[in-house]
């Protein structure tokens, strides 16, 4: 009788535990992925959210259910606002799918996700050059990625069938916000992080608003951190091949962007292709680091390519450059030192 009594009494203490390790997870919510109703003050902020972007993307995706759907990398995620007054009435609800270090592959997963829940009417895709300087492959088919949680959470599988892999993906994660030790720390930790002005954090429409560089700012000055990323890049860029991209579909990159152009036209989704608006010190070291013929020979193949798709498919697609030098391009990094003066574009 001891010994049954023990049983009872752990089991027992191993739900409650787990219960409450539930709801914590589910009110709390730190990754977006249930849509919990927030707490100003508590809730509203996810300062952990990172630790699980794409699972916290992807399922706020399938809520928002965009007219306008924003992807790309970091750069589409820190640099376009779903809740900009900016935004025409007939665009909304815009979501920002971007990725921080996400590539052309991530691009067409959540392209194919959103389609799959309700396609939206416009896509605006950001390219960047880091994506394409690869070596030819001399392949026309599509890289074979490894199957991981970002494909088997997908509504649809590669070919638009239903995902038979979703349902067990979807009780893996739902295990993973609420019965882990990260989930349940980064729960704990949620209110005590919910500073607006410093506290990072993800929209539920996506968007990285940044808050978190005021603290780098205020501690080293848009100097030092532009120093240190340009050190960053002559080191990681110096690296690369410089193609002359000849043949565009040698390259994966042209190859995933194919496929993005053919599904977008396949549901006559309005795409919007542009090129970053790069600061004058990442074009200096494309040059430096003899990349500057790529990157022109890369814009040339780029307007050819996608001239090429829109005769083939009859798509809607624009390319839009913003890469030049400019005013807003050449902003003024303010001097060492200098920790109280803000930029207006960077």
């Amino acid at each position: 009788m001891r010994s049954l009594s023990y049983f009872v009494w752990f089991a027992a203490t191993v739900l409650t535990l787990a219960s409450l390790s539930i709801a914590l997870g589910i009110g709390v919510d730190p990754y977006r992925m249930y849509g919990t109703p927030v707490v100003p003050g508590w809730t509203a902020l996810k300062p952990q959210i990172y630790k699980q972007a794409s699972l916290a993307k992807t399922y706020q995706l399938e809520r928002v259910g965009p007219a306008t759907l924003l992807l790309g990398n970091s750069r589409v995620e820190i640099g376009f606002d779903p809740e900009s007054p900016h935004w025409p009435a007939a665009a909304h609800p815009v979501f920002n799918a971007a990725l921080a270090g996400g590539g052309l592959d991530d691009c067409l997963l959540m392209l194919r996700s959103a389609t799959a829940v309700h396609p939206p009417s416009t896509v605006i895709l950001g390219l960047d050059i880091l994506d394409f300087l690869q070596r030819p492959d001399h392949n026309r088919g599509l890289p074979q990625r490894p199957d991981g949680p970002d494909e088997r959470r997908l509504v649809v599988d590669t070919d638009g069938h239903p995902n038979p892999k979703r349902f067990l993906q979807l009780w893996r994660d739902r295990i993973t916000t609420t019965l882990t030790i990260d989930a349940i720390f980064d729960a704990l930790a949620t209110p005590f992080d919910q500073n607006p002005e410093t506290s990072a954090t993800m929209t539920p429409l996506g968007f990285d608003p940044l808050h978190e560089y005021r603290i780098f700012v205020w501690r080293q000055g848009y100097y030092q951190l532009f120093s240190q990323k340009n050190a960053i890049y002559h080191q990681q860029y110096k690296n690369y091949p410089a193609p002359d991209f000849a043949e565009p579909l040698d390259f994966p990159s042209f190859r995933y962007l194919q496929a993005i152009i053919e599904l977008a036209s396949s549901y006559g989704e309005n795409l919007i292709l542009f090129i970053h608006p790069y600061h004058v010190d990442y074009l200096e070291m494309l040059h430096d680091v003899g990349l500057w013929r790529s990157f022109e020979n890369w814009k040339r193949a780029l307007a050819r390519f996608v001239d090429a798709q829109q005769q083939t498919r009859h798509a809607s697609v624009r390319v839009i450059d913003f890469s030049g030098y400019n005013e807003i391009s050449s902003e003024h990094v303010p001097p060492p030192g200098d920790r109280h003066t803000a930029m207006r574009w960077y």
